[in-house]
């Protein structure tokens, strides 16, 4: 199994070392950042999570064509982060494509179309998960035994 999952992880540094696309990883990163934090943060609003989406899928589909400032082996800091990229982008559309389905407000998310809590159908956590790369998003129930919901009004 560690045999297995070193060769994975080595080849995917070897291709990003070997990338030689004109997508800078850092300004990707900014992109990201600016989406999020205009389109996914407190106030949700349904047309701008799915323009968040479709913007992040282009950002996806641009880091095909990423190539990294230092092709170094050795404390080579732009590998990782080009990685970590990755996830995050990855991350990122599995947290907006889970906000745009939950038409509710609850938490740290407020929705002006949808302002009421909705419990009997949204009192459950978003599981998203990937599958032949695409978000498939399920649902688990809360235990609410030990600890009764209630409305947060501060």
């Amino acid at each position: 199994f560690f045999e297995s999952e070193l060769k994975k992880e080595s080849s995917i540094d070897e291709k990003l070392l070997n990338a030689d696309g004109k997508e800078n990883p850092f300004r990707l990163h900014e992109e990201l950042g600016n989406i999020m934090t205009d389109h996914v943060t407190v106030i949700r609003r349904n047309k701008n999570l799915a323009e968040a989406d479709r913007k992040i899928e282009e950002l996806l589909d641009r880091f095909q064509n990423v190539g990294l400032s230092d092709q170094g082996r050795w404390a080579n800091p732009v590998l990782p982060f080009a990685r970590q990229l990755f996830n995050m982008l990855h991350l990122a559309r599995e947290i907006t494509v889970s906000a745009l389905k939950r038409d509710e407000s609850r938490g740290a998310q407020y929705k002006p179309d949808f302002p009421e809590r909705n419990a009997p159908h949204w009192l459950k956590t978003t599981v998203a998960k990937w599958a032949a790369g695409q978000i498939e998003l399920s649902y688990e129930a809360v235990d609410t035994s030990l600890l009764e919901p209630r409305e947060r009004t501060y």
